[in-house]
């Protein structure tokens, strides 16, 4: 089983590809979440993590989704985590994960994916992305064929820098994330869209228009796929391009 939690679809594309080569199926946390109960899985073949990098770890959403949902079945679990850059020190939390659950850790693995943090910086443009995309789907093929040879996966994307990781990531929650600048322009048609993808409820409709609660985890997925392009953050988003993959995925086992 593979789950997954997507911000702005580089994990969902990720997590659908690897299941389609796998032959199995997939489970979208963020819809999971959303609903506030806790979760039962069951699964035969090995679980599968897959979740972005925020600040050089899983979200904080998605690890305390996984210490607060049962696995059942299969004692053996891979973690496959997007990024732009580096994977940072992720895999200490997921091997600590397996530890304290009984579960056997079958390695962490990074597949680098196009930028998406627009808060920071300006995604890539199409051309680039889709050389990104060809990467990660090579990136995706040696992984899976490292799981259907059940070998432990390898992360090529990590950094040694655990020092600064353990700085950055409590930086990042404490200074960074925020729904506060979060604000919606004159684009907007007041479809909804927003409010129905925060993971937090966090969004609003007042008089057709979208309000931001402070519970954010910064996922983009309200800015980035919004389909009028009516959504800023402060005025460091303003002219920046937005990246949504909504690539389907186009490659099989050979």
């Amino acid at each position: 089983m593979v789950i997954y939690f997507s911000g702005t679809g580089n994990t969902r594309y990720v997590a659908t590809l690897m299941a389609q080569l796998l032959g199995d199926e997939t489970r979208d946390m963020k819809e999971l979440i959303r609903t506030g109960k806790r979760v039962k899985f069951y699964s035969q073949k090995p679980y599968v993590i897959c979740a972005p990098i925020y600040a050089w770890r899983y979200p904080a959403l998605v690890e305390g989704f996984l210490e607060n949902s049962d696995l059942w079945g299969s004692n053996e679990m891979y973690f496959v985590a997007t990024c732009a850059d580096t994977t940072g020190t992720a895999a200490k939390f997921c091997e600590k994960f397996c530890t304290e659950r009984g579960m056997i850790f079958m390695g962490f693995a990074g597949v680098r994916m196009p930028e998406n943090y627009l808060v920071m910086f300006n995604p890539p443009d199409e051309d680039e992305c889709n050389k990104i995309y060809k990467s990660a789907d090579c990136d995706v093929l040696e992984i899976v064929n490292t799981m259907n040879r059940g070998c432990q996966i390898q992360d090529r994307y990590s950094t040694k820098r655990s020092k600064a990781a353990s700085l950055i990531n409590p930086w990042f929650y404490g200074t960074v994330v925020s729904a506060k600048k979060f604000y919606a322009t004159d684009k907007c048609v007041g479809c909804g869209r927003c409010a129905k993808v925060c993971p937090y409820h966090s969004i609003k409709l007042k008089n057709g228009r979208p309000v931001w609660a402070d519970k954010c985890i910064h996922c983009m997925d309200c800015i980035s796929g919004c389909p009028t392009g009516a959504i800023e953050f402060g005025k460091k988003t303003r002219g920046r391009r937005r990246h949504y993959c909504k690539r389907v995925p186009k490659i099989s086992m050979r």
